[in-house]
Parts: C-alpha cells; sequence; structure tokens
C-alpha cells in the first residue's frame, strides 16, 4: 500500500501456463506489495491502510481496490483480510514479509472476509473504507510493527497485497534520531541561467520554488539547493521579479540547514566516470548580465565596501569578525563568486543520485575536497533494508547515508496523488521507523530519509508529511549537524557505476571544450562565451535527466548541434573571380558572423603559385549578426596568369576559425604597365609635336616680322632718292 497503484499494477505478473499461478516481486523497496495471477491476464489487489498508526481502543481503515485490466469478466469473489498477532522483530522479517516471491510466514488473524462482485473486463472496483479495531485484530500490549495482508480469490484468480502498520501501545522505546534532507531543484531545461519569465513562474505563489519552499519552512530539514536559482535571480539585478527577490529573502532567513547541489543539479559521479579529473563548475555568468541593471540610481552614491579581511563593530561579537568580499567591482557588476555565494552549512557538500556511486568517485570526491556525499544504503554492502547509521567514514569520506527503504516510503508520501495513498506511505514509513526503534542500540542510532529529484508540488502535502514524520512514536528529529560519526567499520561501498551509454554521452558533451575556449579567443572578453558554454553543458549533466531517457537524448543532441553552431558562426562568404590588373591591390573578402558576440578576426592567404605575395589583413572586428569585408594586401610578382587564393580565418592568437575558402584570381599586372607606356608615349609626343608647332610657329613670325622690315627699309630708300632727284632737279 505505500506504493502508488500504478507501481502496485507494473508489479504484478502474468500467469505461466493456463492453470498456473506466478508470484513476482514488485519493488521491494516500499512497504505495500501487491502479487496476483490469473490464466489469462493480471489482477492487481491494492489495500491501502487509513489513520494509522492504531493506538489501543482505536481503529484503523483499509480501501480495498481490485483492478481487472483483462478483457475476461471476473466472477464474484471474496478478499480475506488478516494480520499479525505479534510485532515484526526485524528489518530483515519486514523486508521478508514484503516480498511476495516468499511465503507468508507471519502467524496471524483473519480479520474480515469481504465479498466482491463480479468486475467487468478493463475495470476497477472500489470497497468503502473497511474498518478494523484494536479488538479485532487481538494484538498483545506491545509497541511495534504489525503485518497486514489481504487476499483476494474469484474462481483459478488471486491476487495478494500485503503492508505493515504500527501499534502504538506499551511502553515506546528510546526514540532514535532521524534527519531529513530534500532537494529544492527545478525540472530540467536547457537554459544556461533561469530567464525572469520563468523564475516569475516557478516563484508565483502556486508556483513550483514556492510549493516546495513552503512545504518545508518551518521543520527541521536540510535543503539542497541547486546554486543556478540563486545565480540566476542575483544576475537580473533590478531586473529580477519581485517574487523571485521574495523567495531569496525567504531561503535566506530560513532557519534550515542549506547546502549546495552542483550548478543546475550536474550529476557529479557520471562527470567522474566519464573521465574527468574533477567536477565542472560554472567559470563566468557574465553572459548573463546586463550592466544598465546594475547601475546606481542618478544622485545616490553606492555604499563603499569594506576591504576584505577588516573588522566591523558588533555588539553581539566578543571579537573582530572578518567581513565578506565585496559583491561588486567599481562599475557595480557582480563578480561570479558573489553570484553564488550562500551561507551555506556544508560548503562543499555533494548529493549523487542513487546507486550512481564507486570507490573512485569517493576518491575523486576527497581529491578535490568535496564533501560530505550522500549516499544511499542500497550503493553499500548493507543494502536497501538494513539499518545503517546515518553519518559514517567510508574509506577517506564522511558519508550521509540515507535509508533507502524508508526514503522510498517518504518519497512515496510526498508525491501521492491522493491523501489515501499518502496515507498508505506513511503507515509502510511508520512500521519500518516503528522496527528500527526497537533494534537494540535504537536509541544511538541517527537515520537519514531523502526525498529524491521528483519535484513534489503541493506544499499542503509536503508540509503534512513532515509534521506525521516529526509526531511518530519512536523517533526524534534531528538536524545534519549534530549527527555524530558512527565508528561502525563493517558498512562498505559497493561499487555501482552508470551505464556506459550515459557515460558515453557525458563524453561527447565535454569533448568541445577545447574547441571552443580556442574559439572564444576571437572574442574581446572569451568568458562571455566559455562561462555560457559551460553553464549549458552542466544543465545538459542534470540528474533531472535521469528519468526521462527520451527527452535527455533530445536534450544531447540539441546541446551538440547548438555547440556546432558556435563553432561556424564565422564564415568566409564564397567570393566571385577577381581580376587583378595593377600590381598591388587590396582584395576585399566578406565574413558573416552569425554569432551574438562580436569577433576579431584575422584573414590569411596563401597563394598556389609565386605569381602573387599575400599578406595577411588587419586584424578587423565582425559585429554580431552582422556581414563585413576584411582587406587583404596583394602584390604581383612573376608576370600574367591563374592564381588560387586559400582563405582562412583565425583569431588574434592564431586559432583557426573556418575551413579554408578558395577564390580565384585572374592577374593581368602588364595591363597596367602597356597602358602607362602608351599613356607617357602619347603624352611625350604630343609635347614633342608642341614643341614643334611652337618652333615653327615662331619661325614663321620671325620671317614675317623680316619681310615687313625689308618692305619698309625699301620703300625709305626710294622716298630718299625721289626727294634727292627733286633737289637736283630744281
Amino acid at each position: 500500500m505505500t506504493l502508488p497503484s500504478t507501481l502496485a499494477r507494473a508489479a504484478v505478473v502474468a500467469a505461466v501456463g493456463l492453470s498456473s499461478l506466478a508470484l513476482t516481486p514488485s519493488a521491494t523497496a516500499g512497504g505495500h506489495v501487491s502479487t496476483a495471477a490469473e490464466s489469462e491476464g493480471d489482477v492487481v489487489l491494492t489495500v491501502e491502510l487509513l489513520d494509522t498508526p492504531l493506538l489501543p481502543d482505536s481503529e484503523i481503515r483499509a480501501s480495498i481496490t481490485v483492478t481487472n485490466p483483462t478483457d475476461d469478466s471476473l466472477s464474484s469473489g471474496h478478499v480475506v483480510l488478516s494480520a499479525g498477532d505479534r510485532p515484526i522483530d526485524s528489518r530483515g522479517e519486514l523486508s521478508a514479509f514484503l516480498d511476495p516471491t516468499t511465503a507468508d510466514t507471519e502467524s496471524s488473524t483473519t480479520l474480515d472476509t469481504l465479498d466482491i462482485p463480479p468486475i467487468d473486463p478493463n475495470s476497477t472496483w472500489t470497497s468503502t473504507p473497511v474498518t478494523v479495531t484494536s479488538e479485532d485484530l487481538e494484538l498483545p500490549e506491545t509497541f511495534g510493527a504489525y503485518a497486514f495482508a489481504g487476499t483476494y480469490v474469484s474462481g483459478a484468480v488471486t491476487a495478494q497485497s500485503r503492508d505493515a502498520f504500527v501499534f502504538e501501545a506499551g511502553t515506546l522505546p528510546q526514540p532514535a534520531t532521524v534527519s531529513v534532507a530534500v532537494p529544492i531543484t527545478l525540472p530540467p531545461a536547457a537554459n544556461s541561467l533561469i530567464t525572469a519569465g520563468d523564475l516569475e513562474a516557478y516563484t508565483s505563489p502556486s508556483g513550483l520554488l514556492s510549493q516546495q519552499l513552503d512545504g518545508v519552512i518551518g521543520h527541521d530539514v536540510a535543503l539542497g539547493i541547486d546554486p543556478r536559482i540563486i545565480a540566476s535571480i542575483r544576475v537580473l539585478g533590478s531586473a529580477a521579479p519581485d517574487s523571485a527577490v521574495e523567495w531569496l529573502d525567504r531561503l535566506e532567513s530560513s532557519p534550515n540547514e542549506i547546502f549546495p547541489l552542483q550548478y543546475a543539479d550536474a550529476d557529479p559521479t557520471a562527470q567522474l566516470q566519464a573521465g574527468a579529473e574533477s567536477l565542472q563548475k560554472p567559470t563566468s555568468l557574465m553572459f548573463g548580465i546586463e550592466p544598465k541593471n546594475f547601475t546606481p540610481p542618478e544622485n545616490e552614491e553606492p555604499e563603499a565596501p569594506t576591504p576584505t579581511g577588516t573588522s566591523t563593530p558588533s555588539t553581539n561579537d566578543v571579537g573582530p569578525t572578518s567581513t565578506p568580499t565585496p559583491p561588486v567591482d567599481p562599475d557595480g557588476i557582480p563578480s561570479l563568486e558573489s553570484l553564488l555565494d550562500f551561507p551555506y552549512a556544508f560548503p562543499s557538500a555533494v548529493w549523487p543520485a542513487d546507486d550512481t556511486v564507486t570507490a573512485a568517485d569517493l576518491a575523486g570526491f576527497e581529491q578535490s575536497k568535496l564533501g560530505p556525499v550522500i549516499i544511499s544504503s542500497s550503493n553499500t554492502s548493507a543494502g536497501p533494508h538494513t539499518t545503517v547509521d546515518a553519518k559514517i567514514t567510508l574509506g577517506d569520506t564522511t558519508a550521509f547515508i540515507s535509508d533507502a527503504a524508508a526514503s522510498h516510503d517518504l518519497r512515496a508520501a510526498a508525491t501521492a496523488a491522493s491523501d489515501t495513498a499518502q496515507s498508505d506511505a506513511l503507515a509502510a514509513l511508520g512500521a519500518k521507523l516503528a522496527v528500527i526503534a526497537s533494534e537494540s542500540g535504537a536509541s544511538n542510532r541517527s537515520i537519514l530519509l531523502t526525498l529524491d529529484r521528483t519535484w513534489p508540488t503541493n506544499a499542503e502535502r509536503m508540509s503534512s508529511v513532515l509534521s506525521t514524520l516529526e509526531s511518530a512514536p519512536g523517533i526524534t528529529m534531528g538536524s545534519l549537524g549534530s549527527l555524530e560519526t558512527s565508528d561502525r567499520g563493517d558498512v562498505k561501498l559497493v561499487d555501482k557505476p552508470q551505464s556506459d551509454e550515459r557515460l558515453s554521452a557525458f563524453s561527447q558533451i565535454a569533448s568541445f571544450d577545447d574547441d571552443i575556449a580556442s574559439f572564444a579567443t576571437a572574442i574581446s572578453d572569451p568568458s562571455l562565451l566559455v562561462g555560457r558554454h559551460d553553464a549549458a553543458k552542466l544543465s545538459a549533466y542534470s540528474i533531472g535527466w535521469r528519468s526521462d531517457s527520451t527527452d535527455w537524448a533530445a536534450e544531447v543532441a540539441s546541446f551538440e548541434e547548438g555547440t556546432h553552431d558556435v563553432l561556424t558562426s564565422v564564415t568566409i562568404v564564397q567570393s566571385s573571380p577577381i581580376l587583378m590588373i595593377a600590381d598591388q591591390i587590396s582584395i576585399k573578402i566578406s565574413v558573416r558572423n552569425s554569432l551574438d558576440l562580436p569577433v576579431h578576426v584575422v584573414m590569411k592567404a596563401a597563394p598556389d603559385n609565386p605569381r602573387l605575395a599575400v599578406e595577411s589583413s588587419e586584424l578587423t572586428e565582425i559585429p554580431a549578426q552582422t556581414q563585413q569585408s576584411v582587406a587583404i594586401p596583394v602584390t604581383a610578382r612573376l608576370g600574367n596568369g591563374d592564381v588560387n587564393l586559400r582563405l582562412n580565418l583565425y583569431t588574434e592568437d592564431g586559432v583557426s576559425l573556418t575551413n579554408s575558402s578558395t577564390v580565384p584570381v585572374t592577374v593581368r599586372a602588364d595591363w597596367e604597365r602597356i597602358g602607362t607606356i602608351i599613356l607617357i608615349g602619347g603624352v611625350s609626343l604630343l609635347f614633342v609635336f608642341g614643341v614643334i608647332r611652337t618652333v615653327l610657329r615662331r619661325r614663321r613670325e620671325r620671317a614675317a616680322v623680316a619681310t615687313t622690315s625689308d618692305t619698309s627699309k625699301s620703300g625709305d630708300a626710294e622716298h630718299d632718292d625721289e626727294t634727292l632727284e627733286g633737289r637736283n632737279d630744281g
């Protein structure tokens, strides 16, 4: 009854042959198991206990459901209810009783026989709750867990349901200490940071984060928080939703012990088993920061930070205290450390998924000075059904060991779909705790219960489960920090490596790191790209993906595609053939940058023959998501011909950004010389012709002047002769 009905149905196994009855185990980590067999199909009996624990002169109720998933009708039948007449002595005895593959050896008392009407194919019949009093049970006045079972018979069809309940009578044992750890996480997503819109939805009154926090505040439980949630709120600065800021304030002011999970709840053991030398951490979150959201208001001077290591007076402290590192730089921009900083009770804690830890992982955690580590008891030699002290030493590592079977019941109660299922799960949990409390030395023993990454969304149900646990007989609640390390040395880690398929995906995701780091050298601040890549990688590593292999496979493919898009975001645009008619030119080649960040590139060209001498371009900035030309100086050397220029883009550090591209160049540099000669020759001829013409013109002018002078002289001589003759005549 501690398993939801869907799990119970999954546990039922069909009959083998026409007349045989087969009983196979369901998930034995829980308290309620159901078995069934029928010649033509599977029938499920579910008996769920309510109102536990049972007190003297009191009563409990049982809800009985028979499910017929077959295509045949079930004839009238009956259910026989029975209960043990003595307390169960040990965890081993309890788990043996709950194992449907074993015979029921518990001595019992028949309580009632309930008639069951015919049940149609693919139908379910549910009774009104059946009341069982302490007098009906005829129990001894002894505190403990007692067996409870139901057996359904309809013709050749049988089905059975087994559970246990607590009888709170007689002298209660000295309480064992129980601690609880609860993860505060979100369903896995591809976002490097959680968006403002999602944060507003998650921290609204009905949002997932609000429901998780509402369910645990006021209860003495430890909280494992995904640091991405904290950083995503802080990185928004003044743009953070009010509900998210209030949620973070509530978390910071809560009295609960809080410790960090990996960023994005990344799977720590898969990283190490896939070959990582240490766990991946965020390297920068600057990509998510909008500087204007951290600008101090006008006319308001920011408060001067106190330098690290200086003392500040305090009326409550006897001596000086060290103040934290200033949270922002001189421009008001928060550092990575301040975005992730939180007053954690265990700053370096590690919480892997259940049954995924190996001895090599523990050595890796120890080498990186990480711990304590939370490990399921099913990952140890103790197994899921043996009580193990909550805090032990495994090798050189301090480990918190969660009780696998009891934690299973707590998780079923916290995520139950109905009040009946929740009550049934709590009954099973109470029975296990009662057996633990009755074990020898229980008063000196501590037990750890954990929830998993199933994101309970009902705060009232979660709070109710914790309240019931806190009032359970035979236990007292305690914090993780108050637990003492047990000196038991008989518990060893049992290696449980993750699947080859999962590790192969982790290796593939990590294989892009070097390429991204090299490509990022094209950006003024490489951390903008590297930080975003690392955060996205951690999101792909999230433990939450383990429960959905299909979506995770799609996420891995999406991550690889997105990374490939980044690495190919800077390209050389195909150029048309170039005709070079000068000795020296600058060839302009277009470069496209599809990235959302500006890049700085150098273009280099290599000719396939010595006709051209080519220089590299200057360092050129290509703005984000634009296309721009890059000029390459080219000089002709050895006559005419065709040359293919092989073009490549590099960062300033010489990292290649693209595959080579080729542009054909036709060299006709002698055309320029011939044209120059012709031009000079033409100009020279024009000059000579002009000189000759000028000389000839001047000669003609001088000749004309000379002729005029001679004529004038001849006329004067004649005039003088005539005058002389006249005088002579007179």
